[in-house]
């Protein structure tokens, strides 16, 4: 069986995250390690990591992946920001590292309209400090929905990749953010011309999630606008032609949708991704 999930809440304790990945019917989670809305960080307590191993482990669960907080941006020039984002990130990533985490899934931040070949040498940088600061967890770089200033092309990706030079440098791709950019998931030669760009660029073998959303936004419209399964303008047979390309069937599937009234992602919205797992 595929591992299929959700980003779910920690509300409560760490150890919340495993009922709430069964109520939805995920196999594999996403958390924050964290508020989204505070820099602050702690260490998770030793009795919280234990009982959310067991979690998993009972259960059967597939990778755990932490997403950073939507906060942080290692583009800025702003030293105070830059130094919030990394210290904030390195422990995110030492949290993960406690619970056997996949990785720690980041958005890079934004230029702010300068460029991206004013601010990569800063990023590589930071990238590298991040990673050399830290062990036993992966960070992932996410596509961008192509907005202005935001970091995070498929170029640009493999670009920080290539420079930063560490086998802990991992990629997610963001359906919705893919079809924003100007990807259309719903033709397969689109498709197959993503995949062999992925190829191009040294970017297959490092992609080790997918963030399986919708997309409320038209295609190349810039906008990163998530949309329930089969609700947005990709649509089941898009999304399903998609994460069935036999380059892709072995990732994982998260879904980051609205769901219920801006819940989050429910049992029909899982249960909906699940049955596309297949071309049949």
């Amino acid at each position: 069986m595929r591992f299929v999930g959700g980003h779910v809440s920690i509300s409560g304790g760490l150890p919340h995250a495993i009922g709430n990945t069964v109520k939805i019917g995920g196999n594999c989670l996403q958390i924050f390690a964290g508020s989204p809305r505070l820099w602050f960080r702690k260490p998770f307590a030793d009795a919280e990591v234990r009982a959310f191993l067991s979690g998993v482990k009972q259960n059967n669960f597939g990778p755990v992946f932490i997403h950073a907080l939507y906060l942080l941006n290692l583009a800025s020039s702003n030293t105070g920001l830059l130094e919030k984002s990394t210290t904030s990130l390195v422990a995110d990533i030492q949290n993960g590292a406690l619970i056997h985490s996949a990785g720690v899934i980041i958005h890079i931040g934004s230029h702010l309209g300068v460029g991206f070949d004013t601010v990569k040498d800063q990023l590589v940088a930071v990238i590298q400090r991040v990673l050399g600061e830290t062990q036993d967890c992966d960070l992932i770089l996410e596509n961008a929905a192509g907005q202005n200033g935001k970091i995070g092309s498929l170029s640009e990706l493999a670009y920080l990749l290539k420079k930063a030079n560490d086998p802990r440098l991992k990629i997610c791709l963001d359906t919705a953010h893919l079809f924003a950019a100007g990807v259309d998931l719903r033709s397969l030669s689109a498709i197959k011309e993503l995949t062999q760009e992925l190829k191009d660029l040294n970017l297959l073998d490092r992609l080790v999630c997918l963030h399986l959303n919708d997309c409320a936004s038209d295609l190349d419209s810039h906008r990163d606008l998530h949309a329930n399964i089969g609700e947005g303008n990709i649509g089941l047979a898009g999304l399903r032609l998609f994460i069935n390309q036999k380059e892709l069937l072995h990732l994982p599937l998260i879904l980051e949708v609205p769901g219920d009234n801006k819940q989050g992602p429910n049992l029909k919205n899982v249960t909906l991704a699940r049955k596309i797992t297949t071309l049949q």
